[in-house]
C-alpha cells in the first residue's frame, strides 16, 4: 500500500455510514465493517439522479456475479444525500447495498482532506458535453437539477480487514467513469481468482463502447436532448 493509499485508508475506515433504505429504524456503522470479513468495492457517487453515476453502476452491476460470487467481494454504493436514493437503488443499482455518508467522509478523502467541487469551468468544457452525449447514447437516463451534483466522487477497492486500499479512482471531470477492466484486474489480483479471457474481452468491449459513444458525440457536435437531459455543444455556448 502506497503512502497516499495509506492516508486515504486512514481517512475512510472510521467514517460513519447510515443504512436507511428499506430499513426501519435506520442503523449506523463504521465503514471498516464493510470490508471486515471480505474485500470490497465502494462506489462513491456524486448524486443519485446523476445520469453518469447511474451509467457507471449499471456497468459494474453487469459484472456483479463475477465480482461477488466468484471473487468474494462486497460491492456497496455511498452517497451524500438521500434525495432520489430509492430510485437509484432499485432502478439502476439492482437493489444493491446503498449507504448514506452524512459527514461526506469518503468525499473528503477523495479530495485530499476536503470536498472537491466541480467548478463553473467544468460546465463549459467540451469533455462534459461529449460525456453527456455519450451518456444519452448509453440509454441510461437521469436528471440535471435534482440534488447537489457538484461534489466529485470516485471509487475505492479495499482489501479485507486492515490490509488497506488496493485501488482508487478519483473523479476529476464530470462524467468520467472508473474503467471496468481496471476494476476487474485489481479484484483479480486481490482475490487470486484468474479472469477468463471472455470476461476480460467483455469488459474491454464495454470500455470501447463507452469511448465510441464519446467519439460519436464529439464528432456530431450537435444538441441532443431526451426528457430532462439536454446538452449544448461547445460551439453553441
Amino acid at each position: 500500500m502506497t503512502d497516499q493509499h495509506a492516508q486515504h485508508y486512514t481517512a475512510i475506515k472510521d467514517v460513519v455510514l447510515t443504512d436507511f433504505l428499506d430499513k426501519e429504524p435506520e442503523t449506523t456503522f463504521k465503514a471498516s465493517d464493510i470490508w471486515k470479513d471480505q474485500p470490497a468495492i465502494v462506489v462513491v457517487i456524486r448524486r443519485p439522479g446523476c445520469p453518469f453515476c447511474r451509467e457507471e453502476v449499471r456497468i459494474i452491476d453487469d459484472h456483479r456475479e463475477l465480482i461477488e460470487k466468484e471473487m468474494g467481494f462486497r460491492i456497496v454504493v455511498v452517497l451524500h444525500e438521500k434525495l432520489g436514493a430509492a430510485t437509484f437503488k432499485h432502478d439502476y443499482w439492482n437493489g444493491g447495498e446503498t449507504y448514506f455518508d452524512k459527514s461526506k467522509g469518503f468525499y473528503k478523502a477523495l479530495g485530499g482532506g476536503k470536498l472537491s467541487w466541480a467548478s463553473i469551468d467544468q460546465l463549459i468544457r467540451p469533455t462534459l458535453w461529449f460525456n453527456t452525449l455519450r451518456n444519452l447514447r448509453s440509454g441510461v437516463r437521469g436528471n440535471l437539477l435534482v440534488g447537489e451534483g457538484r461534489i466529485f466522487g470516485g471509487l475505492y477497492i479495499v482489501r479485507k480487514g486492515d490490509e488497506g486500499i488496493a485501488y482508487k479512482f478519483e473523479e476529476t471531470v464530470l462524467g468520467n467513469l472508473a474503467p471496468i477492466s481496471k476494476i476487474l484486474e485489481v479484484c483479480s489480483q486481490v482475490s487470486g481468482v484468474d479472469l477468463k479471457d471472455a470476461e476480460i474481452q467483455r469488459a474491454k468491449r464495454q470500455e470501447v463502447q463507452v469511448q465510441e459513444r464519446a467519439d460519436a458525440a464529439a464528432k456530431a457536435g450537435q444538441t441532443e436532448c431526451d426528457g430532462d437531459v439536454c446538452a449544448l455543444p461547445p460551439s453553441k455556448l
